[in-house]
């Protein structure tokens, strides 16, 4: 019998097998194994009873089960970078996946967060995991999994965030030397400082800006924009590309591949690969900085220049309380441009 999608599928095992009839059902884009009955008619009801009411078998679902579950309704909201991190994330509590959800004790949570820091990774990671259980806890209360008292994810504790260092912006000795790089075409780091200034004079998160498409690219009108952002603020917003900034853009533009920044064979960089070029032009340019700061850098010159405070917030992305459709009009590109070229 041919089921309605995502309805699930009931198959018949191999051999002799006292619960020959195993039921699956699409989780995360993968097919799994949610229980097996005896006969085609009881498999046939509990998958009826599952699609309809996933709770009445809480007794059996996983930390690993719960987490499959709220990312298959979760995942269609949220940008793919974010469910990229919750997976990453989720990674790191594997010590818990096999454990019944209504089993687990704060001690065990806890346990997983102390194992991160022992690790020497800080708090962002750790509050990102963190959301992950919360994430857990929410989803296995509104369907009831388990009770709203059983929601102990609140009393899991993360490390105090520690700032290596203050945030500082390029001053003009050091973007001179990054440009003296980029306008070198015979230098081997030439097309990596190039995308140092692109970050400067436009502002984007270095996820953002790895991920922009040359289809998002209008030279003609000087502007790209961004889908995916960590903010629902930051999705799908326009940003002005300034007119010292457009021959960069151009170069980039000509090589190979569907995003604005490649590799060699015109693959999308992941960040690592691209935050190993970053610095080796940091070393090039005598410079200390980090991708982020680069935003830092248009974000404080924005504001020196007197540029207007919705503009800066709309080019950086950060989220405002008098757009009231979020779109954005020609006069508002204007707008853009016009703050973006006072650098």
């Amino acid at each position: 019998m041919k089921f309605p999608n995502g309805f699930g599928s009931i198959t018949r095992l191999s051999g002799n097998r006292r619960r020959p009839w195993a039921i699956r059902k699409t989780v995360d884009g993968k097919q799994r194994y949610i229980a097996f009955c005896v006969t085609y008619e009881d498999a046939l009801a509990y998958l009826a009873d599952y699609n309809k009411t996933p709770q009445l078998y809480s007794n059996s679902l996983t930390f690993a089960d719960v987490y499959r579950l709220d990312m298959q309704e979760r995942r269609p909201n949220i940008a793919s970078i974010t469910a990229k991190n919750y997976d990453i994330s989720f990674a790191k509590c594997a010590a818990l996946y096999a454990r019944k959800l209504s089993d687990i004790t704060v001690a065990e949570l806890q346990a997983v967060i102390k194992r991160v820091s022992d690790d020497g990774i800080g708090y962002a990671t750790q509050k990102r995991v963190r959301q992950v259980m919360h994430n857990i806890y929410k989803y296995a209360v509104k369907y009831q999994i388990i009770p709203q008292t059983g929601d102990i994810s609140g009393f899991v504790d993360v490390d105090k965030p520690q700032r290596k260092y203050k945030k500082q912006p390029f001053i003009t000795r050091q973007i001179n030397r990054v440009k003296a790089i980029a306008d070198d075409e015979q230098h081997p780091l030439s097309k990596w400082a190039k995308c140092v200034l692109m970050m400067c004079y436009s502002g984007p998160r270095p996820s953002e800006f790895i991920n922009i498409l040359k289809s998002d690219v209008k030279l003609h009108s000087r502007t790209y924009k961004v889908r995916h952002s960590k903010t629902k603020a930051g999705q799908n917003r326009i940003v002005p590309i300034a007119k010292k900034m457009k021959p960069y853009y151009d170069w980039w533009m000509q090589q190979p591949g569907k995003t604005l920044v490649t590799d060699e064979e015109g693959n999308a960089l992941t960040y690592n690969r691209f935050r190993r070029m970053f610095n080796r032009v940091m070393k090039a340019s005598h410079c200390h900085h980090t991708p982020h700061e680069c935003r830092h850098t248009c974000a404080t010159w924005l504001d020196d220049k007197g540029a207007n405070k919705l503009s800066i917030k709309r080019i950086l992305g950060h989220a405002t309380t008098d757009i009231t459709d979020g779109i954005y009009t020609h006069k508002h590109v204007t707008q853009l441009k016009k703050a973006i070229d006072l650098l």
